[in-house]
């Protein structure tokens, strides 16, 4: 148990593993997105002024990279895989670590509940969330509130929705010493791990 291990003393941490789950939630014109009329939280929350007040970079810019850690994002959706951070460091499927940060073949990012490299979604809610991020502006279905921005794929949660902490901590590491600019976790719990703490600790710091 953890208890008997902290008394060991021989250990720097020990920390139970948490599990959380999810929770429910071309040059084109916004309007030429088939499904945007029913998008009212938009407009409820003023985005679209937003946009307009942007000049440099309406829907926000590709430079912003946002990290979502969840069950995996489906980067072939057509409202999403042109929006999805590539690692431009990893030459795909060599079976290397090119860019020398630990992964091997990370190009859209890392699955930390399979330990590969393929974050891809098989329970729907990390493409729901991404969607409502960054959903492209191309005259498909809706539109992300930042549109313009990157989608960096960290997959934390499985198929059933849960979320241990160990794989969280790691899917932050991931984030923010792989360029991330913000960090988006659409889950919750009643307990968080020292992991979970120290991870989100750094990247504030980073």
């Amino acid at each position: 148990t953890v208890t008997y291990l902290r008394e060991l003393g021989c250990f720097d941490e020990v920390d139970y593993d948490y599990v959380m789950g999810t929770t429910e939630e071309g040059e084109a014109k916004v309007t030429d997105n088939p499904n945007y009329n029913d998008q009212t939280n938009l407009g409820l929350h003023n985005i679209p002024n937003g946009w307009t007040q942007n000049g440099k970079h309406p829907g926000g810019s590709p430079d912003v990279v946002v990290a979502v850690i969840d069950t995996g994002v489906d980067y072939n959706h057509l409202d999403l895989r042109n929006n999805i951070w590539i690692n431009t460091a990893e030459i795909p499927d060599n079976n290397k670590d090119d860019d020398g940060n630990g992964y091997i073949d990370d190009v859209y990012g890392w699955d930390c509940v399979g330990n590969d490299n393929d974050p891809m979604d098989d329970n729907g809610h990390g493409t729901h969330v991404a969607g409502i991020i960054a959903a492209e502006n191309n005259k498909l279905g809706g539109i992300g509130v930042a549109y313009g921005c990157k989608v960096m794929v960290l997959k934390a949660g499985n198929s059933s929705g849960y979320f241990n902490n160990s794989d969280i901590a790691e899917a932050i590491e991931y984030a923010y010493m792989n360029g991330a600019s913000v960090i988006n976790m659409s889950f919750g719990g009643s307990s968080i791990s020292i992991a979970v703490e120290e991870a989100l600790e750094n990247a504030y710091n980073s």
